[in-house]
């Protein structure tokens, strides 16, 4: 029996992915080592940004089939879910491999110098670059390389969680004034966190100021955040602005919401840095037709231009039901 699958061009135009093709060839010498050791970790890089793309893979079957559903559908969300974790984690798991081979090159490259690296290189010095303990260190690579990323974890103390990491505790919210309060938290190894919010009143400016501290109370980061928001005609701006320590512009971050009346119809969000130069955008639209929603994500690439990186298109949502209907042997229960 074949299925009605009502999202068919949907799928063909997430699932075509031109830019998985091949990369350029790679000379065997110490530069085209170099090189191939720099391509892997481009990958590894690109691989784990477009990690946040798979999030949906997870998130749609469940609020798809929520609530009370039959179990055949409860049994689709949970394969569809697993499916999604089991690619997420293999993404992961690839991500980290090229990182390893990338750093594996990089290591057999730095064994040598300027030599010559495919008539100088043994087998032992191959292995000892993946992490064989039991074969000799090269003699030509030098003394500051070859630690391996669990031996710098273990000398390596402890890293502050992030500023908006469940890791923290609340230990007090003090008011300062009408406008402004100070909130104190602390770490799970000592560290302390302080946010202190000021808004001014009647503007919509809400300042943010986010300090970090160490376990030996010297400061870790300082980090100033101020949102305002405003309206113009049916469209709602978001400005979001980062100042470092010392005070100077880091980026902004604007989103642009258009409504038709009370519904959502387009938003837009431009992350800019210091410059003001565009690094991120992403463009959502809804097409009043159809109600079909295509969100385009653009980035900056090392040529400063904006290109497209990713396009989901996504069909109108299928009708569901706000409460569970009776169930289907209701009208065969003998009463009495």
């Amino acid at each position: 029996m074949s299925v009605d699958n009502p999202y068919a061009d949907q799928t063909a135009q997430n699932t075509r992915a031109p830019w998985l093709g091949g990369g350029p060839p790679v000379d065997v010498d110490l530069d085209g080592i170099r090189e191939y050791a720099t391509l892997m970790a481009n990958q590894q890089t690109d691989i784990m940004s477009r990690a946040a793309y798979l999030a949906p893979l997870g998130q749609m079957p469940a609020a798809a089939f929520d609530g009370d559903v039959l179990g055949e559908a409860d049994a689709v969300r949970a394969r569809l879910v697993a499916n999604a974790g089991e690619l997420t984690v293999y993404m992961q798991k690839l991500a980290e491999s090229l990182g390893n081979i990338g750093n594996a090159a990089r290591t057999i490259a730095d064994s040598y110098g300027s030599g010559d690296a495919i008539s100088a290189a043994s087998l032992n010095d191959v292995l000892f670059a993946y992490g064989d303990k039991s074969v000799p260190r090269p003699e030509g690579l030098p003394q500051g390389v070859g630690t391996t990323f669990q031996e710098q974890q273990a000398a390596a103390q402890p890293a502050i969680p992030a500023a908006n990491s469940g890791e923290w505790t609340t230990t007090s919210v003090t008011p300062l004034s009408a406008y402004q309060s100070l909130e104190t938290a602390v770490g799970p190894n000592g560290e302390r966190r302080e946010v202190m919010t000021f808004s001014a009143p009647g503007s919509g400016v809400t300042t943010v100021t986010t300090t970090m501290f160490g376990s030996n109370g010297e400061t870790v980061s300082s980090v100033t955040t101020r949102t305002s928001t405003r309206q113009t005609g049916n469209v709602e701006i978001n400005v979001e602005e980062t100042f470092g320590p010392d005070g100077k512009q880091t980026g902004t971050t604007e989103t642009r919401t258009r409504y038709d009346g009370e519904h959502v119809i387009g938003r837009s969000s431009e992350v800019r840095d210091a410059e003001g130069q565009v690094v991120h955008r992403t463009v959502e639209t809804t097409d009043a037709t159809n109600g079909e929603q295509v969100t385009v994500t653009s980035e900056r690439d090392e040529k400063g231009r904006v290109v497209d990186t990713n396009r989901v298109v996504t069909g109108i949502a299928t009708q569901g039901q706000e409460a569970p209907t009776p169930p289907i042997a209701e009208k065969y229960r003998v009463n009495g």
